[in-house]
């Protein structure tokens, strides 16, 4: 229950005083519960997402929850976005894309890097319909059983809330887990990135398989296979621009893996 509380005061607003302090080697075991935080910010966005569902437009209500999701996070990830798009499109070397990526300020790159993602955030998930499933899934049941009161497209717009935030924290352990800290003196994704080690990976990839199973079927195998491949791809592709992960880049690896997540989702939708 401590490495989850250090957990949610890690990733989200929420005001939890610890008084007690981790040492670098133990956050391996705050690292597993990232996709536990992120389910419980699925459920609040779930919470949030029905009650504007029933007073608002469609178009308004979808604008309004990613606006919540992104307050709920503080911008985190995003300002990691911005950062990471700056510094590794701004850069011409490893030096000059490090030092690029402190800069608080947001450049031209990290400023379309953000139009684009959430624009396309916004527009993947208002354009969820209903889930066609390939096979049986427990989660079909469900919805057979509550289609004569709630529209099906409902119904699967609050399963992508719930499982886009496990998605994207389920990222950051697997970038973390498989990658080395990128700087040379310490900052906050040292932590992450110090007392992760694949085995961590393994544990946090337990939830999102049991939630791609019971939501999707086989198909959400496929949608988690996607996921993973990318994660790997953009490993690959940060390591070789400045030799390993940062906080930063672990933000955006976050957001992009969420975005993935909702696109993937349209292969398997029907108009």
């Amino acid at each position: 229950m401590n490495n989850l509380l250090w957990a949610l005061k890690f990733l989200t607003i929420i005001p939890i005083d610890r008084e007690d302090r981790i040492k670098p080697k133990d956050f391996g075991f705050v690292v597993c519960w990232f996709p536990v935080v992120g389910l419980c910010i699925g459920v609040f966005l779930f919470a949030v997402y029905l009650p504007l569902y029933f007073f608002f437009p469609p178009l308004i209500t979808d604008a309004l929850i990613i606006l919540v999701s992104i307050a709920i996070t503080g911008a985190l990830h995003l300002d990691g976005l911005a950062d990471t798009c700056d510094g590794i499109w701004g850069g011409w070397n490893k030096e000059k894309r490090l030092e690029i990526m402190k800069d608080s300020r947001i450049g031209s790159f990290g400023a379309i890097g953000l139009i684009c993602l959430l624009g396309l955030k916004y527009l993947s998930f208002h354009s969820i319909g209903e889930i066609f499933k390939i096979n049986y899934s427990s989660f079909d049941a469900s919805v057979k059983c509550v289609s004569c009161f709630i529209s099906p497209i409902l119904v699967n717009k609050c399963a992508a809330l719930l499982l886009m935030p496990v998605v994207g924290r389920w990222a950051q352990v697997c970038a973390a887990g498989l990658s080395n800290y990128a700087r040379s003196e310490s900052g906050t994704g040292s932590f992450i990135l110090g007392g992760a080690a694949r085995r961590h990976v393994i544990y946090a990839s337990l939830l999102p398989i049991f939630l791609f199973w019971y939501f999707y079927g086989l198909s959400g195998f496929v949608i988690f296979a996607i996921i993973i491949i990318f994660t790997l791809v953009w490993i690959w592709y940060i390591k070789k621009k400045i030799g390993g992960m940062t906080g930063d880049t672990l933000g955006a690896t976050n957001e992009i893996a969420e975005l993935l997540f909702l696109l993937s989702l349209l292969l398997f939708s029907q108009p």
